[in-house]
């Protein structure tokens, strides 16, 4: 069942486009827990480009439904540099387990989502892709936890581009302690992986991370991701801050 899932959603982004997001997704389902997430994006460029004080902002309520399979409904709002916050997107997410964790040298998972864009004239997308996680113990005293995504992405619909999207996203974090794990990150897309034209007009970023959790049962947990990010190439601004919020509690 989980391969023919997988295999449908891969074929579906192989025909169709979506966006990248600053997001490192992880391979894990966590069985009847309920999530509410909150994703926050700003972006610095040159004065009065695009890209300055650029802003993304998403709100998610996710549910694992069964032992492999996570849902999540999103809604996106975002803004070009000096612009008002528009409401863009729906979204539907989907995260399949493919492995128990520990169980295979890596820790497999599957990613997909379909986008429903909410301004007229823009495209619908979907993208798709693997999560790879490997976790090392005592490597030189350290215990450390290090996740890559590979997504594809494609438009759906009126206005579709025919290119295809290639994003990635790696983060390598250092666990020390609940409440404090440092790392790093990085995020990459080339708009049109059959022609990615010069670096320079490719976005990859780079930058430390902070991450943790705090446990308040019976009533759940809290963690957080905070994040400051370099820009490599002059597509990708010269700098941007990401965070993530979420709450969840077993039902």
């Amino acid at each position: 069942m989980r391969s023919f899932v997988c295999a449908a959603a891969l074929l579906l982004v192989l025909t169709h486009a979506a966006r990248a997001e600053l997001q490192v997704r992880m391979p894990e389902v966590d069985y009847r827990e309920l999530e509410f997430e909150h994703n926050g994006l700003v972006t610095f460029g040159p004065k009065g480009s695009s890209l300055d004080r650029a802003q993304s902002y998403t709100n998610e309520l996710g549910y694992g439904v069964l032992p492999w399979w996570e849902i999540e409904l999103e809604g996106e709002l975002a803004s070009g540099g000096g612009q008002h916050l528009t409401w863009n997107a729906m979204t539907w997410e989907n995260t399949f387990q493919l492995t128990e964790p520990g169980e295979y040298f890596f820790n497999l998972g599957f990613f997909a989502e379909y986008s429903q864009a909410t301004l007229h004239g823009q495209p619908n997308s979907v993208t798709a892709g693997p999560i790879v996680q490997k976790e090392l113990y005592g490597v030189f005293g350290i215990d450390s936890v290090h996740t890559l995504n590979l997504f594809l992405s494609h438009d759906v619909g009126n206005g579709a581009s025919r290119a295809t999207t290639f994003s990635y996203a790696w983060q390598s974090l250092i666990r020390t302690h609940p409440l404090i794990n440092p790392g790093v990150e990085f995020y990459g897309q080339i708009d049109d992986i059959a022609h990615p034209g010069p670096a320079s007009q490719q976005q990859h970023l780079v930058g430390p991370v902070l991450a943790g959790a705090v446990n308040v049962a019976p009533y759940g947990a809290l963690k957080y991701e905070v994040g400051y990010l370099f820009g490599l190439t002059p597509a990708s601004g010269r700098s941007a801050v990401r965070w993530r919020l979420e709450y969840e509690i077993v039902f």
